[in-house]
């Protein structure tokens, strides 16, 4: 049985994200989120591959990070987005709102 490797691990952190897509926006709550991405609770659908950007308050910014991403996986409840490039600011940042954040090890 192969086991499931990820490069960044998975931390619990609910925040609040507004989705911006060609063709539209929405809001919506992070389940977890990594370095290489994060996991959105919502109704909303997009398909495999499509651009956003996200937008979401970090503490260690003081302001919201603006990141791009591509939707890698959608379910009934749940899209899956991965980051593109990070600059260094926002792995720093991001880093510090994972501090004493329980791993999601689902």
């Amino acid at each position: 049985m192969t086991q499931e490797r990820r490069v960044h691990e998975r931390y619990e952190r609910r925040v609040k994200v507004v989705v911006t897509y060609e063709g539209g926006k929405f809001e919506c709550i992070s389940r977890n989120i990594s370095l290489g991405g994060m996991l959105l609770a919502t109704e909303s659908t997009l398909p495999y591959g499509t651009p956003v950007q996200l937008a979401f308050y970090v503490p260690a910014l003081k302001d919201d990070a603006n990141i791009a991403g591509v939707v890698r996986w959608q379910k009934d409840d749940s899209i899956g987005v991965q980051f593109g490039s990070l600059r260094a600011r926002e792995v720093w940042a991001l880093n510090q709102l994972f501090k004493d954040a329980p791993v999601d090890r689902s």
